[in-house]
């Protein structure tokens, strides 16, 4: 549905990458607020600079999306335990997922 990055000159690739998997260019977002206003999506993918992704997750859970998230999840425990705290009441579905773990290379 859409793809976010703050810095437009890198996200080319993935727009088109997108496209050509289902015949139609996502949404471009600069903002990731802008997605957490959306009505129309469910579920946010965190693949950001490792910093953000409990604060993202936990903004994204907070308004009504499921997420995925890739790892680390936190740098914290605290961390950690707001990402759940806010899961559990909110209702909404937040995984963490370790890429490419199944890779030869790897």
């Amino acid at each position: 549905v859409a793809l976010c990055d703050a810095d437009e000159g890198v996200i080319g690739k993935g727009m088109k990458a997108v496209k050509d998997a289902q015949g139609a260019e996502p949404k471009f977002v600069q903002d990731f607020r802008k997605l957490l206003e959306d009505k129309s999506i469910d579920v946010i993918s965190v693949a950001t600079p490792n910093h953000w992704h409990a604060t993202m997750a936990v903004w994204a859970m907070k308004a009504g999306k499921h997420v995925y998230c890739e790892k680390p999840a936190t740098h914290n425990v605290h961390e950690g335990r707001i990402m759940a705290d806010t899961m559990a009441a909110t209702k909404t579905v937040c995984q963490v997922g370790t890429q490419s773990r199944s890779n030869p290379g790897m």
